[in-house]
Parts: structure tokens; C-alpha cells; sequence
């Protein structure tokens, strides 16, 4: 975006389209897929048209269709490069096993090939029936040898190769971390290290999946710190990030693994919150309420005494997530409005 802007800025118009061109050929390198190729016809038709006419690049209708194409590109490589890792995994793993019990039980099993081979060559084959049988019992004993054989061969080359699989699978697992650790990082708000809003809206459609088939019940709680503005110009923004981060800390300490909470923007936070009976909310809010009020905000030799609103909606009076939503955010402008440090229910109680 920021090379189109300057391209933009060439007063030339010469130099603006040569400039247009050589990025388009730029363009398409890039966006050349290295392990999905379904995006292919999208990337193609978006390049050729925008070859013909390299102009075209400078409309907001094209910046659009550009964002959109490498944002599929990125997600289904990811998604493809995922799907890999986890049927390696379970080949590696599968392996394991294998070898594990073939190496295991193959000692037994050729113990009875060698009987069998014995049995054989010892059968007592009457005279009228020596010719034909006679070749069978030649040919089985064949057979058997060449198994067995084959077998002991097998074995040492699976004990030989067990150790490199299993460093593999150990590699395996070891990257599988890895992706799980990334995974982890890009649902996280960098400065709270509470889930973002991007991962906050995947929950929301779990909790809405899980409400639908086991009419389960829930609450949103939409937090904002009161007078943050205020710490910001009194005290610096690194002061505002110390409160930010401690803020998080709190309500992610007192929010259960079934529960949400979330960074939803600037020193806005929202939780998502289980329930059997409403007085389990009510003493959730409260224990929020206390912490934050007992909890001393340091930041270098300042310590701030932090004050919080809140508005709080039941899933359930409402006809979907984005009402309830809706509703929750509308009563913590109320807190707001009515001199802050306050948290509004919707069913007209207040804390």
C-alpha cells in the first residue's frame, strides 16, 4: 500500500505507469502460491487485469481485491501447511507403533515358520500321492524359507531405521509445539496477553454454538477503565500500558477456563461468562469489583488507584449474540454517563 502511495506521488505520468508495471511484475511473483494452488484463477484473473491496465491499481476498488487475495493466500497456506504437520504426525506416530510390535512379535512369529517349515519337511507323504504333493509340499517349503529369511532381514533393517523414525517423530513434535506456540501468539493481545478481538470472535461462536444446542446460559460483560485518557496525559502512554497490562492480568486471573475475556480496544475489555444461576455473575462482578478497587496500579514510583464501569447483558433475553452485544455496551455508556465507577445489569441492577 505505502509503494503504491509513493507511486501515486510521481508527478509524471510516464513514470507513474512504468513504475505501476514494474510492481505488477513484483506482484505476481508474490503472490504466486507455494503450497495452495486452488487461489490460482482469482490471483491470475487480478493480474491480468490489472496488466492491461496498470492504473487500475490506483483505485480503492483494486486495493480492496488485492487485500482480500493475500489475505486467502495466507490463510490457505496456513491452513495446508497445518493439515501436513498433523498427518505427519500421525504417520510418524502410527510408525512407532508398528515398529514397536513387529519388532516385538516377529521373533515369536518366526519361531512358528520354522515349525511350520519343519512340520513340513517331516510330513509322511504315501507313495500314490508323492509326485503332486511331493512338488506342494517343495514349493510351501520354499515359501517359508524365503519368508523367514526375508523376515530376519526385515528385523535388522527395522531395528536399524527405529532410532532415525523415532528422532523424526521427536522433530515432529517438537515443530507441532512450535505452530501451537505461534497459534498461541496471534490470538494474544500483545500488551495484555488476553485473547484479541480476532480471537475473541472465534469463542463467540462457540459459546453461540454451544447456547443453541444445549440452551446453555451465558453473559456479556463489557468492561471500560474509567479516566483512562486522563492517566495517559497525566502520566505518559508507558504508564497507560503498565495499567492496561495489570488490568488484564486481573481479569484474566479471575475468569475460568470455560469463561472468555478479551481485549476488545483501546481500554475496553469483554468477557464472556458461564452460568448456572444469575447470583454466580452477580459474584463474579463482585470479586471483579474488589480485586480491582484493593489492587494498587504501580508504574515507577506512581501508583494509581483504578476505578472500573461496566455494563452487563443475560444471553438469553435476547434474540442473538449481536443484541445482547448490543445491549451490554449500551449500559456501560450508562455507567459512564451517570459518573462512572459503576456496573449496570440489564435487568436494572446496579453495583
Amino acid at each position: 500500500m505505502e509503494l503504491v502511495e509513493k507511486i501515486i506521488e510521481k508527478n509524471n505520468e510516464k513514470e507513474q505507469l512504468l513504475s505501476l508495471s514494474i510492481f505488477i511484475k513484483v506482484l505476481k511473483e508474490v503472490l504466486s502460491p507455494s503450497i495452495d494452488f486452488n487461489n490460482d484463477e482469482e490471483t491470475n484473473s487480478f493480474i491480468n487485469k490489472v496488466s492491461k491496465n496498470p492504473q487500475l491499481l490506483l483505485t480503492k476498488q483494486s486495493m480492496n481485491e488485492l487485500k482480500e487475495i493475500t489475505k486467502n493466500r495466507i490463510t490457505s497456506d496456513r491452513k495446508i501447511l497445518q493439515n501436513k504437520t498433523d498427518d505427519i504426525v500421525k504417520l510418524s506416530s502410527l510408525m512407532e507403533r508398528y515398529f514397536d510390535k513387529t519388532i516385538l512379535e516377529s521373533s515369536n512369529s518366526s519361531e512358528k515358520i520354522h515349525k511350520i517349515k519343519d512340520e513340513l519337511q517331516e510330513l509322511n507323504i504315501s507313495n500314490a500321492s508323492q509326485r503332486e504333493l511331493g512338488q506342494l509340499q517343495k514349493r510351501l517349503i520354499d515359501t517359508i524359507y524365503n519368508i523367514e529369511h526375508s523376515m530376519e532381514d526385515r528385523r535388522e533393517e527395522l531395528n536399524n531405521n527405529k532410532e532415525k523414525f523415532l528422532n523424526l517423530h521427536k522433530t515432529i513434535e517438537s515443530l507441532q509445539e512450535e505452530l501451537n506456540l505461534v497459534k498461541k501468539e496471534k490470538a494474544t493481545d500483545y500488551l495484555t496477553s488476553v485473547l484479541n478481538r480476532r480471537a475473541y470472535q472465534e469463542e463467540v461462536e462457540k459459546i453461540e454454538k454451544k447456547y443453541e444446542i444445549f440452551n446453555s446460559s451465558y453473559a456479556i460483560v463489557f468492561y471500560d477503565i474509567d479516566h483512562f485518557k486522563k492517566i495517559n496525559d497525566t502520566y505518559g502512554h508507558s504508564c497507560g500500558d503498565e495499567v492496561l497490562k495489570t488490568f488484564g492480568k486481573v481479569l484474566d486471573k479471575l475468569t475460568r477456563k470455560e469463561d472468555t475475556i478479551a481485549r476488545y480496544g483501546g481500554e475496553e475489555f469483554i468477557a464472556l461468562v458461564n452460568y448456572d444461576k444469575e447470583k454466580e455473575l452477580y459474584k463474579y462482578i463482585k470479586r471483579v469489583k474488589s480485586l480491582i478497587e484493593s489492587t494498587e496500579f504501580k508504574y515507577e514510583d506512581i501508583t494509581i488507584n483504578l476505578k472500573f464501569s461496566a455494563g452487563v447483558s443475560f444471553r438469553s433475553k435476547y434474540k442473538n449474540y449481536l443484541e445482547t452485544k448490543k445491549k451490554a455496551d449500551s449500559l456501560l455508556y450508562k455507567a459512564k454517563k451517570e459518573g462512572r465507577n459503576k456496573i449496570v445489569f440489564d435487568n436494572g441492577i446496579e453495583l
